[in-house]
């Protein structure tokens, strides 16, 4: 979505408030479906198969807006005749030798361009033309009329200026107007003193021109209805998307049972399967049908449809255990979210979900600056694909699959820690690539032991506290403070982070919290550990 939104033109500052809202939406959205099915869990199925439609529908909405128009192409300076005589012979072009003919001006005026024929040398003494040749043909190339010359007609150039042409069959106005509008003492250049060509002037130029074009857009863009187009239907889609996996893991763990919840992650595992192929698959197929400037994201769509179709199939044929609904009124629930080990869980769980928030959103958008500047963009789908697909079958199959295994060795709160500080080191290697391939290797590594291991963590412990009845409930209040509340401000704080230190600086800074955050776990869970040996020896 984030990639999406920068190919629409929204800036990272603005990305940042866009996403920081939608977690606060998800994070009051879990609970609440959540309190639903538990209180009607009859209609499990129906809300979570609801939830899905709501999610594509919304999402796929977005393949209708339109991308802004690309910039004109704008036409290249082919010669700048940077030597003149202190003459100029002009003698009519009979094409009895082959010349190009060019449209030119002067750099230094704002008359309007001549046609002439001149021959492939930067020292110019005669300038061809179509008409027949008189004594006030000087004044139609802007020059002064000097003499008669054997028949000839000479002129004195302008003194001082620079000449500048274009092939005649290009249009030549905009560009005109770049150097007219721009040859000021900080871009104008003595071309007789440096040596250099036409287009150095013209590239000087051009950022300029871009420069002021970008101020003059900036403001505007926000205020169409692709923008809020594009910030609507991301908040139902991404809401419906989060939603959706919290009551999934809650149906997972009711269909498993309290005996074989360890076997969580070994289930979740084959939704990184799915997340890993279809990523892959599009963004092999993104790049593949994708020419110009921007990228076409048909096959992406197409592919999510297609996925959602077989989902809807598959719900329709699972059968979910008949649960009975609360008959407390919340109390047993209250109970459990005033226990201080309970709490101090919750908070580390939105300190993990601010770094999942930073690297979902900004990770690939400093991966497209990277693609840029090592000339990479023709490619970046399929390596983002082959990133994602990457983190899935290596770094996620393998965590999912152990993770029950590691919890019930380690506990909760070693695991949780460990996971923070694998979100440290995985930032820092972040912030060291210099070609974005190998993005590849580090998330393969990393994205078991941080986001695998800590997601599971964090479901598993929310299962093993939950009273009886209000599994999705407490699965939402846990997940809505992971990312919700946690993707918020990862989003927000993110998003100014990125716009003021760039991507390697923001990854190195949160990196820091990450293993600051991973000692503070450590050592509050060895407190309460005591805390809670000593009130049972009382």
């Amino acid at each position: 979505m984030n990639v999406f939104g920068r190919q629409l033109g929204v800036s990272p500052g603005v990305m940042g408030l866009v996403t920081a809202v939608l977690p606060l939406l998800w994070a009051a959205a879990k609970p609440l479906f959540g309190y639903v099915v538990d209180y009607w869990p009859a209609h499990r199925k129906l809300v979570f198969m609801l939830l899905i439609t709501i999610m594509t529908g919304s999402y796929c909405c977005l393949w209708f807006l339109p991308m802004p128009e690309p910039p004109d192409a704008e036409p290249p300076i082919l010669e700048y005749v940077y030597t003149l005589n202190d003459t100029i012979y002009l003698k009519k072009y009979t094409h009895d030798t082959f010349l190009d003919k060019y449209s030119c001006h002067w750099n230094c005026s704002t008359t309007s361009n001549f046609a002439a024929y001149l021959s492939n040398s930067t020292y110019i003494n005669t300038l061809y033309v179509d008409d027949t040749v008189r004594n006030d043909s000087c004044s139609l190339f802007h020059m002064e009329f000097d003499d008669v010359r054997q028949g000839e007609v000479t002129c004195v150039p302008k003194i001082d200026c620079n000449l500048l042409c274009f092939e005649e069959d290009m249009t030549v106005n905009r560009s005109r107007r770049d150097v007219s509008n721009f040859s000021d003492e900080h871009l104008v250049v003595d071309y007789t003193k440096d040596g250099l060509g036409a287009k150095d002037i013209y590239a000087k130029t051009k950022v300029a021109h871009r420069t002021v074009e970008e101020k003059s857009n900036d403001g505007s863009f926000y205020m169409t209805a692709s923008f809020w187009a594009f910030v609507v239907l991301m908040c139902l889609g991404t809401v419906a998307f989060n939603v959706a996996n919290c009551i999934g893991d809650a149906v997972c763990f009711d269909v498993l049972g309290p005996e074989r919840s360890s076997k969580y992650g070994a289930q979740r595992a084959w939704g990184t399967a799915g997340y890993g192929i279809t990523a892959l698959l599009g963004g092999w197929l993104v790049d593949s049908v994708s020419s110009g400037e921007y990228k076409d994201f048909t096959p992406a769509f197409v592919v999510a449809i297609a996925a959602t179709a077989v989902d809807l199939y598959s719900c329709r044929a699972l059968t979910l255990p008949a649960l009975s609904s609360p008959e407390d009124s919340g109390a047993a629930l209250r109970q459990v979210l005033k226990m201080p080990r309970v709490l101090v869980f919750i908070v580390f769980a939105v300190v993990a979900g601010t770094f999942d928030s930073f690297i979902i959103y900004y990770m690939f958008w400093f991966l497209e600056e990277l693609a840029e500047k090592t000339g990479h963009m023709a490619q970046i789908k399929l390596i983002e694909g082959v990133v994602v697909a990457g983190q899935s079958f290596v770094g996620e199959l393998l965590f999912f699959y152990f993770s029950g295994k590691i919890i019930k060795r380690w506990g909760y709160g070693p695991t949780m820690s460990f996971s923070l500080l694998c979100y440290g080191l995985r930032m820092v290697f972040i912030s060291l690539i210099q070609h974005p391939w190998h993005l590849v290797f580090i998330e393969s590594i990393m994205q078991g032991p941080t986001y695998a291991l800590c997601y599971s963590c964090i479901v598993g412990y929310a299962a093993h506290v939950a009273p009886e009845g209000y599994s999705a409930t407490v699965q939402g209040i846990v997940a809505g403070m992971d990312d919700g509340v946690g993707f918020a401000f990862g989003s927000l704080v993110g998003g100014q982070l990125y716009s003021r230190m760039g991507g390697r600086g923001s990854f190195r800074a949160l990196s820091v919290v990450a293993i600051v955050a991973s000692g503070i776990h450590a050592v509050s869970h060895i407190v309460q550990r005591s805390a809670d040996k000593r009130a049972e020896e009382r």
